[in-house]
């Protein structure tokens, strides 16, 4: 598993190198290769290491797509195109139990699955590199060339002009803020997510949400294979229940903002599990809504937390965070069972463990800066100052970067209904 990570932050630290679009091409073309593969595997040994292989692309074309859509879409629409994608994973979910349904036989069923990889595959290569990591880069004829197809597509008349921004706010390399962390000479790795007390504090914070949502997400899932009955329905079920979740996250999201969304989530999610640990164990149906009811919960919250480390950092760190986050959403993922098992011990511990999770990530949650309304940051200086200031009115020299996310994200179309 560590080996696995290992080549996660690999393929993460290329994301930042290689740009998100080559990226994408290679995980998606993995996710192809490896899952047919897997079809003709004919030994446990051989199926392991190609699943592994498989698990791992999948983990790092999860990560670069997500962050490839929070860099594209503007200020006002990104909450729902995130959770869009938590949206199709709930449908991918349900998916796989309607084909698992249909198709009884193993290798037919992953054929199946592999094959829907393909056309993302072919068409990869038609998607633009996203303006934001070629401004990083300093590439900023080709950022130049891909906002002007932005403003004509969305029928802007006066585009955003780099050259502009850059000979009234100076250079995005040496700018005001004196922070050369977005050199495209620069390379990162996960020590810069504790570069400061400020930063480390965030980071640490943002690990403890990813692990305790990707932990109640499992054990809540898990658990839920008591419901008896159908297997194929209760799966379909258990994705059915995630897409509620993701519109009541879309709307708190949008109007009390991403923090005060998240923290009453969490708690109520660990007021669920003290709840179930005082429901008798004769009364089935309100234990199953129960244990549904706080799947509901944390799936919010697991929603949530993916856009919100994406506001949280700078683009030059932006696929490292959400990568490193999603690296302790895996180690949730393999603890979920062992928790499960410990109800052997006492039939409460699994719903113990995570109502004290959430509680202890709620209440660090209130030390994180709020994102509502505000542009992608560029640079370190701008991460750290979401932290010291309440609202972007309170900032009267903004740095260039976030001057220029501002200007790049007007190219959307909400800025012009």
């Amino acid at each position: 598993m560590a080996r696995n990570f290992d080549l996660l932050f690999d393929s993460l630290g290329h994301c930042g190198r290689m740009g998100r679009r080559n990226v994408m091409w290679f995980t998606s073309t993995g996710q192809f290769l490896f899952g047919v593969a897997v079809a003709f595997t004919f030994d446990y040994y051989s199926f392991v290491i190609v699943r592994f292989l498989l698990a791992m692309v999948s983990s790092g074309y999860l990560v670069v797509v997500f962050v490839y859509v929070t860099e594209y879409v503007g200020i006002k629409y990104r909450t729902w195109a995130s959770m869009h994608i938590h949206a199709f994973f709930a449908v991918g979910i349900m998916v796989v139990a309607l084909v698992g349904y249909l198709s009884k036989t193993w290798w037919v069923y992953q054929i199946c699955l592999s094959l829907t990889t393909l056309p993302f595959v072919l068409c990869c290569w038609m998607l633009p590199e996203t303006p934001f990591w070629l401004l990083t880069e300093g590439r900023n004829e080709e950022a130049q060339k891909v906002i002007n197809v932005m403003a004509r597509w969305n029928k802007v008349s006066t585009p955003c002009k780099i050259s502009e921004l850059f000979s009234l706010e100076g250079d995005l390399v040496n700018s005001t803020t004196g922070d050369n962390d977005h050199s495209p000479m620069k390379k990162h790795n996960i020590l810069d997510l504790f570069c400061n007390w400020h930063i480390a504090r965030r980071t640490i914070t943002v690990w403890l949400v990813w692990f305790t949502g990707s932990l109640g997400y499992y054990v809540f899932s898990l658990s839920s294979v008591n419901l008896g009955g159908n297997e194929y329905l209760n799966l379909f079920l258990i994705g059915a229940v995630e897409i509620p979740a993701y519109i009541i996250a879309c709307i708190g999201m949008d109007r009390l903002g991403r923090r005060n969304t998240l923290i009453p989530f969490l708690i109520s999610s660990a007021a669920i599990c003290a709840l179930l640990m005082l429901i008798p164990q004769d009364f089935r149906i309100l234990n199953i809504i129960a244990n549904m009811v706080g799947k509901f919960a944390i799936g919010v919250a697991f929603g949530l937390i993916y856009l919100y480390t994406a506001e949280l950092y700078p683009t030059v760190v932006r696929s490292l965070a959400v990568g490193s986050g999603s690296m302790m959403c895996r180690v949730g993922s393999v603890v979920a069972p062992f928790c499960v098992y410990l109800s052997s011990v006492w039939i409460f511990m699994p719903q113990m463990i995570v109502g004290i999770m959430a509680f202890l990530s709620g209440l660090l949650t209130l030390m994180l800066p709020e994102t509502l309304g505000k542009p992608l940051t560029n640079t370190w200086a701008e991460a750290i100052e979401l932290g010291t200031s309440t609202s972007n009115t309170e900032n009267p020299s903004p740095a260039l970067s976030s001057s220029t996310s501002e200007k790049i994200q007007m190219q959307s179309p909400e800025t012009h209904e």
